[in-house]
C-alpha cells in the first residue's frame, strides 16, 4: 500500500501541471485574440471602408491623442457655433482633417 500512494500523488501532480499548462496557453490565446487579432479585424474594415487613423499603441491604443486634444479644447472653450461635437470629441474633428 505504501509503494501506491507515491505513484498516486505523481500522477496527481501531472494532472495538476497539464491543467496549469492548458490554462495558461488559453489565457495567452485569450489575450492575443482580444488585443492583436480582434484589433486588426476591426481597422482593416475601416480601412475597406476607405476610413483611416492614426496608428494605436499596444496597450493603451490613441488614449495619450485623446486626453491632449480634450485638455486643449477645454482650455479653448469658446464655442460660437452649434458645432457641439467638435467641441465634446475635439480629437474626431482632428483625425476627420489628417486622415480623411
Amino acid at each position: 500500500m505504501k509503494e501506491i500512494q507515491p505513484n498516486i500523488m505523481e500522477e496527481v501532480a501531472k494532472v495538476f501541471i497539464s491543467l496549469a499548462l492548458l490554462g495558461a496557453f488559453g489565457l495567452f490565446f485569450q489575450l492575443y485574440n482580444a488585443l492583436v487579432v480582434k484589433p486588426e479585424k476591426l481597422k482593416s474594415i475601416l480601412r475597406n471602408q476607405g476610413i483611416s487613423g492614426p496608428p494605436p499603441s499596444l496597450l493603451l491604443g490613441n488614449i495619450k491623442e485623446i486626453k491632449n486634444s480634450q485638455s486643449k479644447a477645454v482650455k479653448n472653450s469658446s464655442i460660437d457655433t452649434h458645432n457641439c461635437a467638435a467641441a465634446l470629441f475635439p480629437f474626431f474633428e482632428q483625425w476627420r482633417n489628417k486622415y480623411v
